[in-house]
Order: structure tokens, then C-alpha cells, then sequence
């Protein structure tokens, strides 16, 4: 397994992905504290989470883990720049 470098991160979040909605945990890397959500798989549900992280980490990067290669979650993540998507996690 490749391992990455996390120190230029402001949180590490994991996406559990499924049809209807998606089950996060975010961890605070300033805080270290973890907070845990559930989001929309709508495509305005998953923008309107980006932009609060963009908000809440003052537009720093973020990296988010995923088991998905593709598909809606990762196109809509895509278009923010702050956000490291790793490889496949599962």
C-alpha cells in the first residue's frame, strides 16, 4: 500500500460512498477533532459540503479518500482546487 504525505493538509476526510447519500468523517488536522455527517448524493447537496469546507478551512487544501475511481462524487469534487482526491481507498 502507498503511503502519503498528510502535513500540508488543514483535514483529512473520508467518504463513504452510496447511491442516496454519503457517510463523511472529517478530522481536524488544527483541532484534531472529528466530526461526522451524512450528505445528499445530489450533486447540489455535495457542492453545498465543498463550499462550507472551502469556508470553514479558510481555502486551504483538504484531502479526501474515497473507494470511487469515477463517477458523480469525485466529477463534482473535481471541480475544487484545494481538494487532494487519493487513490481508491477499499
Amino acid at each position: 500500500m502507498e503511503a502519503f504525505n498528510v502535513s500540508g493538509f488543514a483535514a483529512l476526510i473520508w467518504i463513504d460512498w452510496a447511491d442516496r447519500k454519503h457517510d463523511i468523517c472529517e478530522i481536524n488536522r488544527d483541532t484534531n477533532t472529528q466530526h461526522l455527517s451524512v450528505i445528499s448524493s445530489e450533486p447540489k447537496s455535495i457542492n453545498a459540503w465543498a463550499l462550507e469546507l472551502k469556508q470553514r478551512y479558510n481555502g486551504r487544501p483538504v484531502a479526501v479518500a474515497c473507494e470511487l475511481k469515477k463517477g458523480p462524487l469525485i466529477y463534482a469534487l473535481s471541480k475544487f482546487k484545494r481538494k487532494r482526491a487519493f487513490k481508491q481507498c477499499a
